[in-house]
């Protein structure tokens, strides 16, 4: 099991055994996220540090190539005038590829580590995210919990007076409009209009009813 595994195992059991005997799961959850979260900082300073390891190791490599190159090409050149210092070049040829050889299989073991590093990484940072989304619902719908349990749990003495404040505060806004004249914003001319229209469609409807009544009684 990687360390982050673990980290993140350990942290699950710590998390459910604080939460079973504390009251504030906030703060638990919040003390969890927190190490989680420096744990993971650190981590990630780690695998800078295995990355740049890595990149001398391929730099070391690459420059062993060009040596390997040059000892080569040096034994062609002199092989003809000097054959001692043609065995020399072909030695340190030698004496390359060997080191090669070595560096090649360091940094695919390295290698291997930094993928399996990074993908821990990544896995601890979702989880990270995945933690600190929980958190935020949980905090909502505590909040939604606490305030429903807030206005059903108000006795009906002061359901009372809440309906009652709101009673004056609506009579006090209306004595506010009428002030201004915005209650009743109809003027007197227009409700003479509609009183008017209105009487005039009860009366026809009236003449109707007669004339009704006429046509039967004949």
């Amino acid at each position: 099991m990687s360390i982050f595994k673990r980290l993140t195992a350990t942290f699950s059991s710590r998390v459910d055994q604080m939460v079973g005997q504390i009251e504030n799961h906030d703060a638990v959850v919040e003390v969890a996220i927190k190490e989680s979260r420096q744990a993971t900082a650190k981590a990630k300073v780690r695998l800078a540090r295995v990355q740049r390891d890595g990149e001398l190791l391929r730099s070391k490599i690459n420059q062993l190539q060009n040596d390997e190159t040059l000892w080569t090409n040096r034994a062609k050149e002199i092989a003809q005038k000097d054959e001692e210092k043609a065995l020399e070049c072909v030695r340190r040829r030698k004496l390359c590829q060997k080191q090669l050889e070595q560096y090649s299989q360091a940094l695919k073991k390295h290698e291997a580590l930094e993928q399996r590093l990074a993908q821990d990484i990544h896995a601890a940072e979702r989880k990270l995210g995945e933690m600190n989304q929980q958190r935020n619902l949980m905090r909502t719908r505590q909040s939604a919990a606490q305030a429903l349990n807030s206005i059903s749990g108000v006795d009906e003495s002061v359901a009372l007076d809440v309906a009652e404040a709101f009673e004056r505060w609506e009579i006090k806004v209306t004595e506010s409009e009428l002030e201004v004249g915005t209650v009743d914003s109809m003027d007197l001319l227009e409700r003479e209009f509609l009183e008017n229209e209105d009487k005039h469609a009860l009366q026809a409807e009236l003449q109707q009813l007669l004339a009704e009544k006429e046509v039967s009684d004949d």
